[in-house]
């Protein structure tokens, strides 16, 4: 990649998360956050009003000692008693307003974000495109807490040091006064020697930093590794029980831990090399300015105070230039964290825009007054583009029961496009309004909460009385959870997969919708019992339409019609935009801010 392309990239990334973040402070009525942002500009403008009060206090200090005023020197230390107040005053109020901002447009952030994701199915279909935005849960909970504290940081410190370095350098350049060199008359000498200070030792930090960047990352990587070890075995107990795989279990999760030590071992290593130079560093930069200055001081050039002035805004100085290397490994986490908020937003928005196509290349949703299931030349894709199934025509009629079997994929792609949540495909499919109709998959939604509060999802609980809950719980056989109704708990957890079935039943019966749509709804049923339930809906809902799509383990016999799918082969190409953009998405994107990466990447291959 050339510079101009790299510079537009890192361009491209600034505007990408500007859009992404900027309204919480560009839209409408956004008016606090506007006011409390310039309040902490205010606030580093005085802190750094504050530093230069310090830097001539000094001066006035030493100057006073230098001709041994007590008067002058006690008039000095109630100066510094105000100085210490009023940068207590002041870095209180920055740290609660910059606290205040972080978590407020963390907290816009993750609505914003939490509310394309979880609208519509988008969290569904965003999981099924490929790309780098697995994991939405962590990039939400931890990236987005990054993106937005880091950011407030970085531009903080970097507002505060290009001040400090603006103010600090007409401040030294005055003091600096002017040397003769080699015949030639040279002013400001010191704001030279400290920008050449702060380059030499920048550069051997970056020297030194360099590979520590790459030693941290590592380390991060391989926590997350043995994090996600530690997950995968707490979610697999029962298969590891079972095999009594515990050995084999134990020594994976400790050869992940010892690949904790090494990095930990290298970055430890990293650490001592650049402590043991920012050491000598950090005490040379008091004493070098005063160095170079003492022949001016003994020449009668420079009074006491003048010197202890000039050798803190020399220091000054140096920490202003010195933020690129100091800011580095905050850069790089900050650059990381928002490119995976971003790729999650770029799938949400693929999502969106697919679900949204109209026309003879898309699923047209017909939604009319006229209540009516079924599809008419329907045509399904893989989320890839490719054809699933071909041109399919389906209808159900009032208090018909239909089943729908044959190859799983096809059946289970069907099943989405009739709840409403696939859109990969075309044709016209008819459904109710969503009131009218119900979709249940292999696994019901038991929202975390009462089991009266569940059992009566979608509808409140105080549509239905306690004996009807109860009634409903018993013809499902689940009589024994009648009593547990206003107990809490995530009953997805608590029943198991033929009570979670069963309860969704019941669910049904106290709804009476007019038409249900089941996808592999009876898969943990033994066929008895999912002849029962369908003979259930039969005498409860004898006037709703109910097509069982997937794995029946019971009766064909039960059906009015059967259809059994096959699976086109072949990987013939449907959705020629969609199959052109996964295209896309598989070639390696350029990353912005290049030079991160390069700082990043140490010196070993």
């Amino acid at each position: 990649m050339n510079p101009a392309e790299a510079n537009a990239r890192s361009l491209r990334f600034f505007r990408d998360f500007m859009r992404l973040a900027g309204p919480y402070w560009s839209a409408e009525g956004r008016w606090r956050p506007r006011l409390l942002t310039l309040l902490l500009a205010l606030l580093v403008v005085c802190q750094v009003g504050l530093a230069i009060r310090l830097n001539l206090w000094n001066a006035d200090l030493f100057d006073a000692l230098e001709r041994r005023s007590t008067e002058r020197a006690m008039e000095q230390i109630l100066v510094f008693v105000l100085i210490v107040l009023g940068s207590i005053a002041v870095n209180a109020l920055h740290l609660v307003v910059r606290r205040w901002l972080q978590l407020d447009w963390r907290r816009w952030l993750t609505r914003h974000v939490v509310g394309h994701w979880m609208e519509d199915a988008r969290h569904y279909q965003a999981a099924l495109i490929p790309g780098d935005h697995a994991n939405p849960d962590g990039r939400i909970a931890e990236d987005v807490r990054i993106a937005t504290e880091a950011a407030f940081d970085l531009a903080n410190s970097l507002f505060y040091c290009v001040l400090l370095l603006v103010t600090f350098v007409d401040i030294l350049w005055s003091l600096s006064g002017r040397i003769e060199l080699a015949g030639v008359d040279v002013p400001g000498h010191l704001v030279f020697l400290a920008i050449a200070y702060a380059a030499l030792g920048s550069g051997v930090a970056f020297m030194l930093g360099r590979p520590l960047v790459r030693a941290t990352d590592t380390r991060q990587t391989r926590e997350a590794d043995f994090r996600f070890g530690l997950v995968r075995a707490r979610e697999l107990g029962e298969a590891i029980s079972l095999a009594r795989g515990e050995a084999i279990e134990r020594g994976r999760l400790g050869a992940l831990f010892e690949t904790i030590v090494q990095s930990w071992h290298a970055q430890s290593a990293g650490l001592a090399r650049l402590l043991a130079f920012s050491s000598a560093y950090t005490i040379l930069a008091p004493v070098f300015p005063i160095l170079v200055s003492t022949p001016r001081f003994l020449g009668g050039l420079l009074t006491l105070g003048g010197l202890m002035q000039s050798a803190q805004a020399f220091q000054q100085v140096t920490a202003a230039l010195s933020w690129p290397v100091d800011n580095l490994p905050r850069l790089a986490e900050w650059r990381a964290s928002v490119e995976r908020v971003l790729a999650l937003e770029d799938a949400v928005r693929t999502a969106a825009t697919e679900a949204g196509r109209s026309g003879d290349t898309a699923i047209n949703l017909d939604r009319s007054a006229q209540s009516r299931l079924g599809v008419s030349d329907l045509w399904i894709a893989a989320p890839d583009g490719t054809a699933l199934l071909p041109a399919l025509h389906v209808e159900v009629l009032p208090g018909e029961h239909v089943l729908v079997d044959g190859d799983p994929d096809a059946a289970a792609a069907l099943f989405r496009v009739l709840a409403g949540i696939w859109p990969w495909g075309r044709g016209q499919v008819a459904l109710p309004a969503d009131s009218g109709m119900i979709a249940v998959g292999a696994r019901p939604f038991l929202p975390v909460g009462t089991l009266r509060e569940t059992l009566a999802f979608p509808q409140r609980t105080n549509r239905h009385v306690d004996a009807l809950l109860r009634g409903a719980l018993g013809r499902v056989r689940l009589a024994h959870l009648a009593d547990r109704l206003d107990e809490s708990a995530d009953w997805s957890r608590v029943l198991s997969g033929a009570e979670q079935q069963r309860l969704s039943f019941a669910r049904l019966l106290l709804n009476a919708p007019s038409w249900i749509v089941l996808g592999s709804a009876l898969d943990a049923l033994d066929p008895t019992s999912a002849d029962e339930m369908l003979r259930l809906l039969s005498e409860a809902l004898p006037h709703t339409g109910v097509i069982v799509i997937g794995l029946h383990p019971g009766s064909t016999e039960t059906f009015a019609r059967r259809m059994t799918l096959q699976r086109l082969a072949g990987g013939e190409v449907l959705l020629n935009e969609v199959y052109a953009r996964r295209q896309a998405a598989q070639k390696p994107k350029a990353r912005g801010l290049r030079l991160v990466d390069w700082l990043s990447q140490g010196y070993g291959s």
